[in-house]
């Protein structure tokens, strides 16, 4: 019996708050993956790609438009649009632990948090 894990990022892999200079500076990535910042637009404007690269540009109409239209993606848990509730979230000493854990006892959407790396993961197949 396989299971199989996802890694949310731990700190070291995520962007700090030193890019955000400014109320509603919006990041991306620019040429080259670098980090670059957009400022907030102005009122009664949306986020378009112009160019590969995001801007501002005045509203336009609205288009119709279902909310339960999206399928969900490989790997992801459905809530079917409704808030989770009541997770549990397993911890374990490290991913060496994680990994042991039994198929039988571990579902598609369970959480487990490894104390030594800091990481958090989702179970994404379970057989």
């Amino acid at each position: 019996m396989a299971v199989a894990w996802a890694k949310f990022a731990k700190e070291s892999d995520v962007i700090t708050k030193a890019f955000m200079a400014a109320k509603g500076d919006i990041l991306y990535a620019s040429a080259g993956g670098v980090p670059a910042v957009l400022a907030i637009g102005g009122d009664n404007e949306v986020l378009r790609v112009s160019t590969d690269i995001p801007a501002w540009e005045a509203e336009g109409a609205p288009a119709a438009h279902a909310l339960d239209s999206h399928t969900v993606p490989a790997g992801a848990v459905d809530f079917d649009l409704k808030e989770a509730t009541d997770l549990v979230v397993f911890t374990v000493a490290d991913e060496t632990a994680r990994d042991a854990l039994a198929a039988a006892a571990t579902a598609v959407g369970q959480l487990v948090f490894a104390t030594t790396e800091l990481s958090l993961s989702i179970c994404v197949e379970s057989s």
